[in-house]
């Protein structure tokens, strides 16, 4: 999907505020990875259940471990709304190569750090999952050539590149930087 033809600056850079809540990607992102635990730490529970051939404990333990990763949802929601104020800050960078999303917020780091060692104390798989991903989040590139398909919502500021049915990066733009970061998303990956 990438053209050839480089945009005719050499780099766009801009940073903003982007509200954890109200963003489709990071909603999505965030259900997926208590889902994904959710049903890893459920079909782990069935083998041991299975492999004692005890039925009758199976549901009430699927139970608990639901109840458990219910309240992990909650706690993930209150420290986006409590700890972050619902916003955390990013800068985007468009060059030649591909594109560069950082994440600026230093309270980022610290509770992804805290998420994967409380997580790892207690034995809760969820979250020491949840705050390594967080960290190795923080920083990432997805150059053009891994982009396949581009998704635009005015509405949102939002620039959605994918490849295959996985979302790479949602850049989310400022007003002034969204028309900019939208030619330059179009010059370079032309259908």
């Amino acid at each position: 999907m990438p053209s050839a033809r480089p945009p005719a600056t050499d780099r766009l850079c801009w940073a903003l505020d982007v509200s954890l809540l109200g963003s489709p990607v990071v909603l999505r992102q965030t259900a997926g990875v208590f889902l994904v635990t959710f049903v890893l730490l459920s079909l782990f529970v069935s083998a041991l259940f299975a492999l004692e051939g005890d039925w009758a404990g199976l549901w009430p333990s699927l139970g608990v471990l639901a109840a458990v990763h219910l309240g992990l949802v909650a706690g993930a929601l209150g420290v986006m709304v409590l700890y972050f104020g619902n916003r955390i800050a990013m800068a985007f960078t468009l060059d030649a190569r591909g594109v560069l999303s950082e994440v600026q917020e230093p309270r980022a780091r610290k509770a992804a750090q805290l998420a994967t060692l409380l997580g790892l104390a207690t034995g809760n798989i969820s979250a020491a999952g949840a705050g390594m991903l967080a960290c190795s989040g923080a920083r990432s590139f997805v150059a053009w050539k891994q982009v396949e398909r581009v998704r635009f919502d005015d509405a949102r500021r939002t620039i959605y590149l994918a490849r295959g049915w996985r979302t790479l990066a949602a850049l989310f733009c400022t007003e002034q930087s969204y028309p900019e970061a939208r030619a330059w998303v179009e010059r370079v990956c032309k259908p």
